[in-house]
């Protein structure tokens, strides 16, 4: 990108004592508007009141530089060829791959490197991120695997974007993905084009696009305008990610086994601990069947090859429910301590 940029964390309450846990990521990009951002940190505890729904939050900016004359255009549009494109967006296009590698390459490799992360990462974006997060599907199409596209623009350059959606190959998609497309008013009263390229969009998700592994819901907002739909829309996307979608993610399991190494203190030379969890080589829940192994007077060990993703609790004889820890973790590696 040749430019510096800023990005906003936000990290689960009392991320730093639950030293234990991973989280999946939410990417918010526009967040140079921070009432995106902090909409998102903000209503993901009214939503659930499930630990296993804290998320980490990535505010993604593309802001004006005056010194280089440079817009959140520049980073959300492919290079465009059209008169029409052209008379509209100006100079402030065409940098949608660079923008897209910054993110990838950059970025996520951050936070993954810095930050207790997971692999069910979901996008979320408005408008043009919308539609930039979307086409980001096509050339990376297991970065995220969900995608909340709130009022995107389907009709710049000639239906450009709507074309890629009907032409993409589905079976790139690897593993289960969600995507959420919402719209407000457009195309009523103002941004004529929008609602046909829509339409379009709408009726090949519904009617023709079959994929076991592809979920899409797509809800409408005519009371609302372009700006305000934000609210409504991130609220119904993440209302039915948490009641359908995560508990579908987490009950797949890869096909692969990762040999995955747990350790862990007790308090007490004579404490047994068990693990259980969601597969057959973590007792399959039962708490009384995978005992740990005694390492020393206070550490206890088990190796296990185990499926991503692994959700479970290791299981102390000695303390009450209260105090079991909770290990939720994708595996990366062939090898992996935990």
């Amino acid at each position: 990108m040749n430019q510096e940029r800023e990005i906003l964390v936000y990290t689960p309450i009392d991320y730093d004592w639950r030293t234990n846990e991973y989280f999946n990521v939410m990417y918010v990009f526009d967040s140079q508007n921070r009432e995106l951002f902090d909409y998102t940190t903000s209503i993901i505890s009214f939503l659930t009141d499930n630990s296993n729904s804290s998320f980490i939050v990535i505010g993604v900016t593309s802001p004006y530089n005056e010194k280089l004359d440079y817009a959140r255009n520049n980073d959300l549009l492919p290079v465009l060829s059209s008169n029409e494109s052209k008379n509209r967006y100006g100079k402030y296009s065409g940098n949608f791959d660079y923008f897209s590698e910054f993110v990838s390459d950059e970025v996520k490799k951050y936070v993954d490197k810095n930050y207790r992360t997971l692999n069910n990462n979901i996008a979320i974006g408005h408008s043009l991120s919308a539609s930039f997060i979307i086409r980001s599907m096509f050339s990376k199409p297991n970065l995220y695997s969900s995608y909340i596209a709130i009022s995107p623009n389907f009709a710049y350059e000639d239906e450009m974007l709507r074309k890629e959606i009907i032409d993409f190959d589905y079976s790139k998609i690897g593993k289960s993905t969600f995507i959420y497309l919402s719209n407000a008013n457009e195309g009523v009263d103002y941004w004529q084009e929008w609602k046909p390229a829509r339409e379009k969009v709408y009726s090949f998700f519904r009617d023709s696009l079959k994929k076991d592994n592809l979920t899409v819901k797509i809800d409408s907002f005519p009371n609302y305008n372009h700006w305000n739909t934000f609210p409504p829309s991130l609220k119904s996307a993440l209302k039915h990610y948490f009641n359908t979608i995560q508990k579908k993610q987490e009950s797949e399991l890869s096909k692969e086994k990762y040999e995955v190494t747990i350790r862990l203190k007790v308090k007490n030379k004579n404490d047994k601990v068990y693990i259980a969890g969601n597969q057959q080589n973590l007792g399959d829940w039962n708490p009384n069947k995978v005992e740990m192994k005694k390492t020393s007077d206070l550490e206890r060990e088990i190796v296990l090859k185990i499926k991503s993703p692994a959700v479970g609790f290791p299981k102390n004889r000695t303390v009450n429910n209260s105090n079991l820890l909770t290990l939720n973790s994708n595996c990366h590696h062939e090898k992996q301590q935990i």
